[in-house]
């Protein structure tokens, strides 16, 4: 999903393509923005984007996405536009390992604030997993059969709510969430470098949020 940070998603959407090491289509749902990011995804190469006058929210946003879907997949990723790879085949070997259907994965993520401490290494399959108790939305590989019958609420605040909904949901069902140790990707600019850097952005969430 984007919604304004231009620059974010161009580069973002390039270390992606770079990294990916494997086939994959790309959906994209632009929630409202007005820096020009729509034009931008309009003319470029994707193989779906919706594009909605208003900010929907994360929850309605990705529930929107997943409803359009136009072909079967082994691995849906929830992927955000300040998500920057770093090293080849991050798509391909965090999509592998989560086919096997135990665990909710991600590379794990460079730059967070408070990223989540680990409770426990694991063994799975020749790679050491770090498992917490939730990953954070900017990168989280499923199952795609996870989601067939079930959305996330679309009634919570605008920000942050799925992914704890998500992580609990593929918990209560026996499943785990983790980091792969050994992949790494880029909050970009690191959560202080893009408060900094966009200001306005970070002052409308906490508007919307209900932060003060």
């Amino acid at each position: 999903m984007t919604r304004d940070r231009l620059a974010y998603s161009q580069h973002c959407f390039s270390t992606l393509r770079e990294f990916a090491g494997c086939e994959y289509d790309h959906y994209v749902f632009d929630n409202g923005s007005e820096d020009g990011t729509d034009r931008w995804l309009l003319n470029g190469v994707f193989h779906h984007i919706s594009i909605s006058p208003k900010n929907l929210g994360l929850s309605q946003g990705f529930n929107r996405l997943l409803d359009s879907l136009t072909r079967d997949y082994d691995v849906i990723v929830k992927m955000d536009n300040d998500c920057a790879l770093t090293q080849p085949n991050t798509l391909r070997d965090v999509c592998a390992l989560t086919m096997e259907g135990d665990w909710l994965l991600s590379p794990v993520i460079l730059g967070l604030l408070n990223p989540p401490q680990p409770t426990r290494s694991w063994l799975v399959d020749g790679e050491q997993i770090l498992e917490v108790r939730q990953i954070g939305g900017i990168f989280i590989a499923a199952p795609a059969s996870f989601y067939e019958g079930w959305r996330t609420s679309e009634h919570s605040p605008h920000y942050g709510f799925e992914d704890g909904e998500i992580c609990s949901r593929w918990q209560a069902r026996g499943g785990r969430v983790g980091y792969m140790a050994r992949l790494e990707a880029w909050h970009h600019e690191g959560t202080a470098g893009q408060i900094e850097r966009y200001p306005e952005y970070w002052e409308r969430k906490k508007i919307e949020l209900g932060v003060r």
